[in-house]
């Protein structure tokens, strides 16, 4: 294994907790469900599958009883529940994600079997969120139609369709299924072939000098294969003309952006996917920004360190 996919591999066991679940680094006191289920992908491309499973014991024993997960923080050993998430609907997509991927990686059920009717609770919260047409508000509380969250919504549909197919739940499959199908048209339509890009949430178009969330969005289409014909290639070209270096993480933001990485990959442009893993180790691996390198960062670089092996 790559010395560096060992050191990355050491920094996600580090933030694993007695509970279960991650914190966000090492010494952070944040859990965050979303992006620990985003890391832990790469978990099991390492074939970890017991930190894997534990965190999706954690995640389904958190369920508050409105069928959704929070954020906890850490006070000491104490895992306390901030009562609030940053969304609804791509929590419980991404678990879904990680589910199908422990599954396809090592084709065991027995574990989780027990629990189909607790995944079903996950099927039924997100679907409470999706509107006519086909897209999801990010919280009820908060009916906003966010591009990056129906990317990762309409992917973890189709997970759950894959999930609940291999537990021998064929309506459970369907509707997940259906809802994918509706959730991927819903994304269909923010694609305005006059500005050649996706709308950022609703109506609302990117502006192409702001990194976050306006650019990165715009990827999100290309990351979880969205994109119809030639879109993917209009879109990765408006995004490396705007921010030509973002490979060696000339943004103006402080956040390493891994996913990018991905987004490089899967447009073949290995010479970004290069310059930005060397660039993560100098400037945050093993450099001053060492603070903003979380956990689904790490993920991220796992999975691209791999892929270029």
């Amino acid at each position: 294994m790559d010395e560096m996919v060992k050191n990355q591999q050491t920094y996600l066991l580090s933030c694993w907790l007695p509970s279960g679940t991650f914190r966000l680094a090492p010494k952070n006191d944040q859990i965050n469900p979303y992006f620990t289920n985003l890391a832990l992908i790469s978990l099991v491309r390492l074939m970890e599958w017991e930190p894997v499973r534990s965190h999706i014991d954690w995640y389904l024993h958190h369920v508050n009883e409105d069928g959704y997960v929070n954020d906890y923080r850490l006070d000491a050993t104490t895992e306390v529940d901030t009562g609030k998430a940053d969304s609804e609907d791509s929590y419980h997509a991404t678990l879904f994600s990680l589910l199908a991927e422990m599954i396809r990686a090592n084709g065991e059920t027995d574990w989780i079997e027990p629990r189909k009717d607790e995944l079903v609770v996950l099927l039924q919260a997100v679907a409470r969120l999706q509107q006519k047409d086909g897209l999801t508000w990010a919280k009820r509380s908060y009916r906003v139609k966010y591009l990056m969250d129906n990317c990762e919504v309409a992917r973890g549909f189709e997970d759950a369709a894959y999930v609940f197919s291999m537990l021998g739940d064929d309506s459970s499959a369907e509707e997940a299924s259906n809802r994918a199908t509706r959730c991927r048209a819903g994304i269909h339509s923010m694609y305005s072939g006059l500005r050649k890009s996706y709308a950022i949430y609703d109506r609302s178009f990117p502006g192409w000098r702001k990194w976050y969330p306006d650019v990165t969005s715009q990827a999100f289409p290309i990351l979880y294969q969205m994109t119809r014909s030639d879109e993917d290639v209009i879109l990765y070209e408006k995004i490396t003309q705007a921010f030509p270096h973002f490979n060696t993480f000339q943004t103006g933001d402080l956040y390493p952006w891994m996913a990018m990485g991905e987004c490089a990959r899967l447009m073949g442009d290995w010479r970004r996917v290069d310059s930005m893993l060397a660039t993560a180790n100098e400037l945050y691996i093993f450099g001053p920004r060492s603070p903003y390198w979380l956990i689904h960062e790490s993920g991220r670089y796992v999975e691209l360190s791999l892929q270029c092996r």
